[in-house]
């Protein structure tokens, strides 16, 4: 319709359009009451004018008596068809009151049409005049089952209306539910953020106590014995590693070439120091310039065979053992230590109060807002067939 048709339209709230549904809600039942009590009260009589109808058809002469006895018998036949659908159809004639009925009459009246159609063209050319009078008497009492329809269907809409009304109504609450939701969430997740905040300010003033730092103490000291045993070990094999690939790649021995990659591991578990043999190999190698190393390399080399010695090798395995194992004692000894039970708990609480915080987090982002623009738009197309325009 456009601007033009809006122009003609009556504006209303939402709260005026509730007044005007209860108005002619209260209105459309007494119409349709009316009506329907006015038809209740004609119908015996309009039965009663199609089965005069029907009696008149049914006791008709040929205006034509002349005709062939073989159209007589013709017309006959359609005749008695014609009165048997008629009779069956209005037995099952009755006055509609609610929206299933009007559809069975809808029904009735189609059925009626298309079984009929065929005996009573037929029959009009014998009978024409009868033959209109029943179909005259059926169309009026079509007509007026008719205008209560339309009362019906007035009904259905205004009852659509009334749906969509309780629906933006449902709507709107299920918007304060989720607020409110989202609040409680919100509240609870503040909550959660200050108690781990708490923890965490508890867990660093625990960290400065004398107990901790001694523990922390220990175990650097533990750990760095181990790993200047460890780097006196790498720091020999380095200047070796080239070496060492390239000589193994000769014998294919991939064992040996471990010792280039993970020196330490190589060498403590290399028992029968099996590694000075190939050391000898090495420098014999390099003498004759067989591995194709850069003379810088090979005197670095050189220089780090002389070290590895059996007795500077078997010092170095036994004082990374004996770190290694003075680390592990000390760890194992510090797990014990009630002030570890302590930190580990303040582990155990950070990271389970962390993990509500992400459930919660996500909850809340799930959470959506319901919206009631489509409902609002549903109902503003049927309050348009009404001449009404929402605002």
């Amino acid at each position: 319709m456009g601007w033009f048709g809006n122009l003609f339209k009556k504006k209303k709230t939402l709260e005026e359009v509730k007044t005007w549904l209860e108005e002619e809600q209260k209105k459309q039942v007494d119409e349709q009451g009316q009506a329907t009590d006015k038809f209740r009260a004609e119908f015996p009589e309009l039965l009663t004018g199609i089965q005069k109808a029907m009696t008149a058809l049914e006791q008709a002469e040929l205006r034509n008596p002349s005709i062939p006895e073989r159209a007589k018998h013709y017309m006959v036949g359609n005749r008695e068809q014609l009165l048997k659908l008629t009779t069956r159809f209005i037995e099952n004639l009755a006055v509609p009151k609610e929206a299933p009925d009007f559809s069975q009459m809808d029904l009735l009246f189609h059925q009626y049409a298309q079984n009929t159609a065929r005996p009573a063209t037929i029959l009009s050319e014998f009978l024409g005049e009868e033959v209109k009078e029943i179909r005259k008497r059926l169309a009026d009492t079509e007509a007026k089952i008719h205008e209560i329809k339309l009362l019906q269907e007035k009904k259905e809409q205004l009852g659509k209306i009334k749906i969509k009304i309780q629906r933006i109504k449902e709507v709107k609450q299920e918007q304060k539910d989720v607020e409110k939701q989202r609040e409680e969430f919100n509240a609870q997740l503040q909550q959660l953020k200050n108690k781990e905040d708490t923890i965490r300010k508890e867990k660093e003033e625990f960290n400065t106590r004398p107990e901790y730092l001694q523990v922390k103490e220990d175990l650097i000291t533990t750990a760095k014995e181990r790993q200047e045993s460890e780097q006196a070990i790498t720091g020999l094999f380095l200047a070796l590693s080239d070496p060492i690939k390239k000589y193994a790649h000769k014998l294919k021995n991939q064992k040996l070439a471990q010792y280039a990659e993970n020196p330490v591991e190589e060498l403590i578990h290399d028992y029968s120091l099996s590694i000075l043999k190939h050391l000898q190999g090495i420098e014999e190698a390099m003498e004759k310039g067989e591995l194709e190393l850069k003379p810088e390399k090979v005197q670095r080399a050189i220089d780090a065979l002389k070290l590895a010695t059996k007795e500077n090798l078997g010092t170095m395995i036994h004082r990374y053992a004996k770190a290694k194992k003075r680390e592990t004692d000390m760890q194992s000894d510090v797990a014990q230590r009630p002030i570890m039970h302590e930190y580990d708990q303040y582990a155990v609480d950070l990271k389970s109060i962390s993990e509500d915080i992400d459930r919660l987090e996500k909850t809340i982002t799930k959470l959506v807002l319901p919206t009631d623009e489509q409902v609002k738009e549903e109902l503003k197309a049927e309050l348009e067939k009404h001449g009404i325009f929402l605002v």
